[in-house]
C-alpha cells in the first residue's frame, strides 16, 4: 500500500477524481469509490481511527486509467496553472493565458518593446506580454493548494516566491497599450493589470479599431480579434479584417501578430502572412 500518511494528516480532505481510457476498468465511479477505500483503510491502521472528519487541508487525490496501467498522483495546483490569478473578471469570450503568452513569445517580444492590442478586452494578451517583457514568473501572485499542506515547510514557498522576485527585471522602457470600443473592457483591462502588478507599464483607452495610428517609430501589435464564431456574424468580421487591413499596413519597425480560426482572414485582410503557425 502507499504511504498516504507520509503526506495526508488524521483531519486533511483527500476527495479522489480521474479519468479511464481504453481500459477494462472503465466505470470512473467505482474506481473513484476503490481508490477512496484503500487510502481510507490505510491511514485507518495508520492514524487508528474509525472515521475521519475531512476538514483540514485539501489532497485531491486524481487517478488515470489508460490502457489497463494507473497513475495516482495528488494535485499541489489547484486552480488550473494556466490561471496566474489575475483574472478574477474578465470579458466576453477572453483568450487563455497560456495561449496569450504563447502568442507574446512567437511575436518575440523584448524588455523595450511597445506591444499594441487593439481589442485589448479584459487586457490578458497585454498583461502576458508585461510578464514575459519583465521576467516575472506567471505563478507569482496566485496561490497553490500545497502551501497549506503540513508535508512541506512554508519557507520553500518563501524562498522560491523572493527568488522570483529577485529575478524581476525592473529596468526595461516596456510599454503595453490597449484599445477597445467597450469602456468598461478599458477598465477591466486596467484593473486586472493592477491585479497582475504591472498595471505601471499599462495604458488602456476607448478606441475603435478605424482610429488605430502608428503613433511611434516601433511597434509590436498582439491580438486576438473578434470573429464569427465568438462575437461578430460572418459578415461583420469581414468587414472588420479589411478595416485591421487598411489600418495595419507593412510599415518598417513595425510587427502584427493575429490569432484568427477564419479561413478566410487573409483574404479579407488583404495580404498573406509572413508565417502562419
Amino acid at each position: 500500500a502507499l504511504p498516504w500518511e507520509n503526506w495526508i494528516g488524521k483531519t486533511d480532505c483527500f476527495p479522489v477524481k480521474g479519468r479511464s481510457l481504453s481500459s477494462r476498468l472503465f466505470s470512473v465511479p467505482d474506481c473513484q469509490s476503490i481508490v477512496k477505500k484503500a487510502i481510507v483503510e490505510r491511514l485507518k491502521t495508520k492514524y487508528r481511527v474509525p472515521w475521519f472528519e475531512e476538514t483540514g487541508a485539501l489532497y485531491q487525490v486524481q487517478f488515470l486509467i489508460l490502457k489497463d496501467e494507473v497513475e495516482i498522483s495528488i494535485d499541489t495546483s489547484g486552480a488550473g496553472l494556466h490561471k496566474r490569478g489575475y483574472r478574477a473578471n474578465s470579458a466576453e469570450a477572453p483568450i487563455k493565458e497560456t495561449l496569450a503568452a504563447a502568442m507574446v513569445r512567437l511575436a518575440r517580444v523584448h524588455p523595450d518593446s511597445h506591444v499594441i492590442d487593439p481589442f485589448c478586452g479584459s487586457g490578458t494578451i497585454l498583461i502576458e506580454a508585461c510578464l514575459d517583457a519583465m521576467n516575472i514568473a506567471p505563478g507569482l501572485r496566485r496561490g497553490f493548494t500545497a502551501e497549506t499542506w503540513k508535508s512541506v515547510d512554508a519557507s520553500v514557498w518563501q524562498r522560491e516566491r523572493e527568488r522570483a522576485r529577485d529575478l524581476v527585471r525592473k529596468d526595461g522602457a516596456f510599454l503595453a497599450s490597449g484599445y477597445d470600443i467597450d469602456g468598461a473592457a478599458v477598465s477591466l483591462t486596467l484593473e486586472n493589470a493592477k491585479k497582475a502588478g504591472v498595471v505601471a507599464q499599462v495604458r488602456a483607452e476607448k478606441r475603435d479599431i478605424r482610429d488605430f495610428v502608428h503613433d511611434t517609430e516601433r511597434g509590436c501589435v498582439i491580438c486576438n480579434p473578434p470573429y464569427g464564431e465568438r462575437m461578430l456574424d460572418a459578415e461583420q468580421a469581414a468587414e472588420l479584417y479589411r478595416e485591421m487591413g487598411r489600418v495595419f499596413p507593412p510599415r518598417r519597425g513595425w510587427s502584427y501578430s493575429i490569432i484568427s480560426p477564419d479561413e478566410m482572414f487573409e483574404e479579407c485582410f488583404g495580404r498573406r502572412a509572413d508565417r502562419r503557425r
